[in-house]
């Protein structure tokens, strides 16, 4: 789906609002598990992220955005959606409920509809919406305060990461990429999105990132076979076919070079 609205990114960097009424949840589906809200049902604003597993969110009038392992989604309180889990991988999301208002008390959201961060499949990321989790579920001395902390700190990664990108040559390309992992994309393609030459494109590319478009597409690729290994029952032959390795030697090889440890001692760990 393309993303018609703007996020309202001036309003949260200038942190001029009041957080009320937060909680955190975490949680894990299985498919398809329908959720139907309807608008002002809920008077919570919600931001969540999937960590396994691939969920459509829907708001009835419109092409849905899929959202996948890695990637963040908003969710304004005053609007009816619906949301299904898809395939048969089971899934896992945490999510953040919030108010946020202006200074009048008057609630505020800082995007009309539902929208998807394209540039937060971190680790960083994730790592921070399940501290907030953590946080929020001990219940000890002024764990409220470093819960609002701890939120403060996830939006200003969500929107530094945004604002990274929106500045960026590449940018454009490397969304492509993150979406569309499981296909052959040839550079002609990703350098004339970007407008630019090929030979220009591969030197903005690494540039940005630091590595090739090949090696960060495969990069991407075993971030999503690690979070499988990491957060789903999935076996390390299936997080190599859903990710779209057909060689085994060349999938341990290229996992341990992005890792620094092979599929078979994460999944060990974990299990342990």
């Amino acid at each position: 789906m393309e993303q018609k609205h703007s996020v309202n990114y001036e309003l949260v960097a200038s942190g001029e609002f009041i957080l009320d009424a937060i909680s955190v949840n975490h949680s894990y589906v299985t498919p398809p598990n329908t959720y139907i809200r309807y608008a002002n049902e809920h008077h919570h604003d919600r931001i969540v992220c999937v960590t396994a597993g691939e969920c459509s969110f829907d708001m009835f009038h419109d092409s849905p955005i899929i959202a996948t392992a890695g990637d963040v989604v908003y969710i304004p309180y005053n609007i009816a959606y619906r949301t299904q889990w898809l395939g048969d991988t089971r899934g896992e999301v945490y999510s953040v409920n919030y108010i946020m208002k202006d200074r009048l008390s008057q609630q505020i959201t800082i995007c009309p509809e539902i929208h998807r961060f394209d540039a937060c499949g971190s680790n960083l990321v994730r790592g921070i919406f399940r501290e907030c989790f953590l946080i929020f579920s001990k219940e000890n001395y002024a764990h409220a305060l470093k819960c609002k902390y701890t939120f403060l700190k996830l939006l200003h990664t969500i929107i530094c990461a945004e604002n990274e990108q929106a500045h960026s040559k590449v940018g454009r390309a490397i969304r492509f990429i993150e979406a569309n992992y499981l296909d052959e994309i040839s550079i002609a393609e990703l350098a004339r999105m970007c407008n630019l030459g090929e030979c220009m494109f591969r030197r903005c590319f690494k540039a940005e990132t630091g590595i090739s478009p090949l090696k960060y597409r495969n990069r991407y690729r075993i971030m999503r076979a690690y979070d499988m290994l990491v957060s789903e029952s999935c076996s390390v032959a299936r997080a190599m076919e859903l990710t779209g390795f057909y060689d085994a030697s060349y999938f341990n090889k290229t996992f341990k070079a992005f890792t620094g440890k092979s599929p078979s001692e994460i999944k060990k760990h974990k299990e342990g």
